[in-house]
């Protein structure tokens, strides 16, 4: 017969794992809607990459990238493995809220 303290390590456990899978479940949501809406509401804007490095152990290439709307500069990121430094890249954003953006390579293929 199993002890009362392995239920509840048991219970635990399985509560931890749905909290998980609930979280992924959230990201992938929000990401598929900001997607949505830049490709729907989105501008296209030139954005020049300002830093390109190696993030992570699996090789990641960022860039690191900034532009310019309305004399207000945004940033953001874009991970690909051609990417170079000071090159432009396009972006989309949102009209009403520049920080909300990503390159437009990244909106189509999503």
């Amino acid at each position: 017969m199993e002890n009362k303290s392995s239920f509840v390590n048991r219970i635990k456990a399985n509560f931890v794992l749905i909290l998980f899978i609930c979280f992924i479940i959230f990201l992938l949501l929000r990401n598929n809607k900001n997607n949505n809406e830049l490709q729907e509401n989105g501008k296209q804007a030139k954005a020049y990459l300002y830093k390109v490095k190696g993030v992570g152990s699996k090789g990641t290439i960022r860039g690191f990238y900034r532009f310019e709307i309305n004399n207000n500069y945004y940033e953001g990121f874009y991970d690909n493995e051609n990417l170079k430094e000071h090159y432009s890249i396009d972006i989309i954003y949102l009209p009403d809220n520049p920080e909300r953006n990503q390159a437009k390579q990244f909106v189509e293929d999503y």
